[in-house]
C-alpha cells in the first residue's frame, strides 16, 4: 500500500443547490493560498461560433425579466469576499435586507474554527430574527406614512412586489436567505480553470456547442476538483451518480466523475440533449440543475418557452437553485469576460502536459507512480478520478480505466504495461451478497468497522445492497 498525500474529498455545496438544508455560513473546501506557479489570465473570446447549436451574438444575452437576478450574483461573485455575505428575499433576490461582515468574528483569536462558525450562524439566525419581526411590523401598514429610516426603505424595497399581504409573506423562513459572498471564491476559481479551460473549449467546440458553456464550472464547484455536494454530486460538473453512469466509468477503481476533462465531453452531451429537448439555452442550462424533462413539463403546461415567464408563473415553487441558476451562469460568464475590470490582475494555473493511457489490463497503482519518477503526490493530484481503495492498496486499476502519465513517459508507460503481467483487480477477500444480509451485519461477520467496510466499497450503495453483488472485505 502507498503512503503519503491522502485524496480529500471535500463536501461541498454550490452557491444554490441548498435545498432544505440550512444555508451555509462559511466556505472551507479551496485551499487558502495560490501556488506561486502561475501564468497570464486570458480573457475569454467568443468570436468564430456561427456555427455552433443555437448560436446567434445573442444566445447569452440577459433575458428580459431576469436583470435584477443577474445583477444579484454579479455582486456575490465581485463585492462580497467569503467572510461576507447578503440577507435578501428568496423569491425576489434583489430585495436585499442588509449586508452581514463576519470578519470581526473571523479576526477573534481567542475563537477556534468551530466557534466561530457558530459565531457566524448565531449571527444570522439573529439578523433574519430582526427581519422578520421588523416585517411583520409593516404588514400593519397601509402605506408609508409615519415610517422613517430602516421602516421606510423596507417598505419601498418592497414597490416592485404586488401581492396581498406581501410584508407577511416575506417574512416567512423560507423566504428570508442569507447569501455567503463568493469574491475570492471566484478568483480562485478562475486560477483553477486555467488548468483545463483550453482543452475545455476545444472538448465543446468539437461538440459543435458555445463554449460559454465551459464556464459552468464557475457556479457547479468554482472549478474544485475534489468538490463533492451533500446530495453525492461529484467533480467540477457535479453529476450525480445516476447520471454520471449513463456516460462514465463509475466502478471499484475509478470514478470518471472526478476527472475534469472527461466530466467535460460529458457535460458536453448532456447539454447537447438538453438543447435538443428544449430548443434554446436558457432552458437546457436550467435543464441541468432542475432536469431536462422537468423543464419540458413546465414548457408544456404553461404554455411558454420563456425561462424569465415559467420562473414568474412557477414563483415560488421553482425552488431557489432553480429559479438562479441561469441567472448565476449569465452573471459568472460576465464576471469572467471583465475580470480583471472587477478583481485588478488575476492568473490562471499552469495547464497539465498529460496524455491519456487506456489500460489493457489491470495493473497496481505502483506501475503508475513509477511513470511520474515515483512522484506520487503529482500522481495524485493528475489522476484525481482514481479511487481512495485503488489509494490505500485494496484495489487495482483495471482493464479499460484510463489513467493520466507525464507527456514525456507515455511511450515508456505503454510499452511497460504491454509486458507486464496483470494483476488481481481485487486485494482483499471478495463476498458475495445473500438475502438478509446488510452491510453492518458483513462487517461484524468479518471483524471490520462498518466506516471501514463501507470506505472500501464506495461505489456501493449502502441502502441498496442487491443479492449477489460482490463486496471487498478489508483487512481488519
Amino acid at each position: 500500500m502507498l503512503k503519503g498525500l491522502g485524496l480529500t474529498i471535500v463536501l461541498f455545496s454550490s452557491a444554490l443547490a441548498f435545498g432544505k438544508n440550512p444555508t451555509p455560513v462559511m466556505f472551507s473546501d479551496l485551499q487558502a493560498e495560490l501556488p506561486e506557479t502561475r501564468r497570464a489570465f486570458r480573457p475569454p473570446t467568443y468570436e468564430g461560433q456561427e456555427d455552433a447549436l443555437g448560436y446567434s451574438p445573442q444566445a447569452f444575452a440577459v433575458p428580459p425579466g431576469m436583470e435584477a437576478r443577474v445583477s444579484f450574483w454579479i455582486d456575490i461573485y465581485t463585492k462580497y469576499s467569503t467572510d461576507q455575505g447578503l440577507l435578501h428575499d428568496s423569491r425576489y433576490p434583489e430585495i436585499v435586507y442588509e449586508s452581514v461582515d463576519f470578519r470581526p468574528i473571523m479576526q477573534n483569536e481567542a475563537l477556534n474554527s468551530y466557534q466561530k462558525q457558530a459565531a457566524r450562524r448565531r449571527l444570522v439566525k439573529d439578523r433574519k430574527k430582526d427581519i422578520e419581526q421588523r416585517l411583520k411590523r409593516l404588514q400593519k401598514y397601509s402605506s408609508p406614512v409615519g415610517l422613517q429610516g430602516e421602516d421606510l426603505r423596507y417598505w419601498y424595497l418592497f414597490d416592485v412586489v404586488d401581492e396581498p399581504n406581501k410584508f407577511r409573506q416575506a417574512s416567512h423562513s423560507s423566504r428570508l436567505r442569507f447569501q455567503l459572498g463568493q469574491s475570492d471564491r471566484f478568483v480562485k476559481g478562475i486560477f483553477y480553470s486555467g488548468r483545463y479551460l483550453e482543452k475545455m473549449e476545444a472538448i465543446f467546440r468539437e461538440e459543435g456547442l458555445p463554449i460559454e458553456l465551459t464556464r459552468l464550472p464557475f457556479v457547479e464547484s468554482s472549478f474544485n476538483v475534489k468538490a463533492m455536494s451533500r446530495l453525492g454530486a461529484s467533480g467540477i460538473w457535479q453529476f450525480l451518480r445516476g447520471t454520471g453512469r449513463e456516460y462514465m466509468r463509475i466502478n471499484a477503481s475509478v470514478d470518471e466523475r472526478n476527472d475534469p476533462l472527461t466530466a467535460t465531453a460529458s457535460a458536453a452531451k448532456k447539454m447537447k440533449k438538453n438543447y435538443n429537448m428544449l430548443g434554446n439555452w436558457p432552458l437546457a442550462v436550467t435543464g441541468y440543475n432542475h432536469g431536462p424533462y422537468g423543464m419540458r413539463r413546465m414548457v408544456k403546461r404553461y404554455g411558454t418557452s420563456d425561462i424569465s415567464e415559467l420562473i414568474e408563473k412557477r414563483r415560488g415553487r421553482f425552488g431557489f437553485a432553480s429559479a438562479n441558476f441561469y441567472a448565476s451562469f449569465l452573471a459568472a460568464v460576465e464576471v469572467e469576460k471583465r475580470a480583471k475590470a472587477y478583481f485588478g490582475e488575476v492568473y490562471w494555473d499552469l495547464p497539465r502536459d498529460l496524455e491519456k493511457l487506456r489500460l489493457t489490463k489491470n495493473i497496481s497503482v505502483e506501475s503508475l507512480v513509477n511513470w511520474f519518477d515515483e512522484d506520487e503526490a503529482l500522481t495524485r493530484e493528475s489522476n484525481y478520478h482514481i479511487r481512495r481503495s485503488v489509494w490505500k492498496g485494496q484495489v487495482s486499476l483495471g482493464r479499460g480505466d484510463f489513467v493520466w502519465v507525464p507527456k514525456e513517459s507515455y511511450a515508456r508507460a505503454e510499452t511497460e504495461m504491454n509486458n507486464l503481467t496483470s494483476v488481481a483487480l481485487f486485494n482483499g477477500k471478495i463476498y458475495k451478497v445473500s438475502p438478509g444480509d446488510t452491510l453492518s451485519g458483513i462487517a461484524n461477520q468479518f471483524g471490520v468497522r462498518l466506516s471501514k467496510l463501507i470506505q472500501a466499497n464506495n461505489s456501493v450503495n449502502p441502502r441498496r445492497l442487491q443479492v449477489g453483488q460482490k463486496l471487498i472485505i478489508p483487512t481488519p
